[in-house]
């Protein structure tokens, strides 16, 4: 997964109030594929955290991969490595958008 670099560039949309992510995949000089995912508030998911300076609020969020193209079998591993930054920056799902579209089009 180390031999893989990501290069995140977030973006915001007014369209639809959310934040979107577009992900480069690369090896050395290779550009391998890219990918762009949208983050939305999950509805009424919110969690209150005590602390000692008093009670915050952290809004539950989730990621939508909206699109996923990486060529041959490092896709595999450049999805690991999407899946694991959308974790730590707090997404509590994570949802395959492209592969709904894909499922409704050969319907």
């Amino acid at each position: 997964m180390k031999s893989i670099s990501m290069k995140v560039n977030p973006l915001y949309s007014d369209l639809d109030m959310s934040i979107q992510f577009h992900f480069e995949f690369s090896k050395g000089d290779c550009k391998l594929g890219e990918a762009m995912v949208s983050t939305y508030a999950l509805n009424n998911q919110v969690s209150y955290r005590k602390s000692h300076s008093g009670t915050s609020t952290l809004i539950e969020k989730c990621a939508v991969i909206d699109r996923f193209d990486v060529v041959g079998e490092l896709g595999e591993v450049s999805m690991n490595k999407l899946r694991h930054f959308l974790k730590v920056i707090g997404m509590k799902e994570i949802h395959c958008g492209y592969e709904m579209n894909r499922e409704n089009v050969s319907n």
